[in-house]
């Protein structure tokens, strides 16, 4: 028995992660030379022996690792991260305005979901993340998107045209994916500013921000 799908998720394109992986079916590759894989952020090989053995500890000794913990987030983690964060980017980052999510993907696809409904627009910058673009298929919202040129850097003016009455969001990756460009603080900062004036939310993706190669 076949059951009829959502016809959104039906249309959505496949994800190009297990295409990438194919490329490598039947390809050796020499003892000396082995294929390092740094292509996804999901790793292939086991975590150090350190990361294993404090999850084995945590499980056999705090009772508390098996229950279900607050919501939004460990409350000394949250603090920390807004500590950092303050710190990286000049503001007041308060706890209560910090909430931890299993990956970028599921705060992504909250936020999605809060903000932008069946109808709606969203501006994404091409290339685009591809999950960014399913997400925003499975719930019927447009993918609006900016192009961004041979440097792949958006330009705020050009999002800024692209605007309707139907836009709820703009979104950044940076350092991006796939196309690994770090955008410069003006362009982020023209993007602030544009979003603000037109009553926008201003989604930045920094899921690979601890390898920005910048320094400062």
């Amino acid at each position: 028995m076949t059951h009829p799908l959502n016809p959104a998720m039906a249309a959505t394109s496949p994800p190009p992660v297990m295409e990438a992986r194919r490329w490598l079916s039947g390809v050796t590759f020499p003892d000396g030379r082995p294929l390092i894989n740094i292509s996804q952020a999901a790793p292939v090989n086991i975590p150090h022996m350190g990361l294993r053995q404090a999850i084995a500890d945590a499980a056999l000794n705090n009772p508390g690792a098996h229950l279900y913990g607050p919501v939004l987030g460990l409350p000394d983690l949250r603090a920390e991260i807004a500590r950092q964060w303050s710190a990286s980017y000049g503001g007041a980052i308060a706890p209560d305005q910090v909430a931890i999510t299993q990956g970028c993907n599921q705060a992504f696809c909250a936020v999605m979901s809060t903000l932008a409904g069946a109808g709606d627009e969203v501006i994404l910058p091409t290339p685009w993340y591809f999950n960014h673009k399913m997400w925003l298929d499975m719930q019927s919202v447009t993918a609006v998107p900016l192009p961004t040129g041979p440097g792949l850097i958006p330009d705020a003016e050009t999002a800024a045209t692209l605007i309707t009455p139907r836009t709820r969001a703009i979104v950044l990756v940076s350092p991006n994916n796939p196309g690994g460009v770090e955008y410069p603080a003006a362009t982020l900062t023209a993007f602030r500013d544009l979003a603000r004036a037109r009553g926008l939310a201003l989604i930045v993706d920094e899921t690979y921000r601890d390898f920005d190669s910048r320094t400062g």
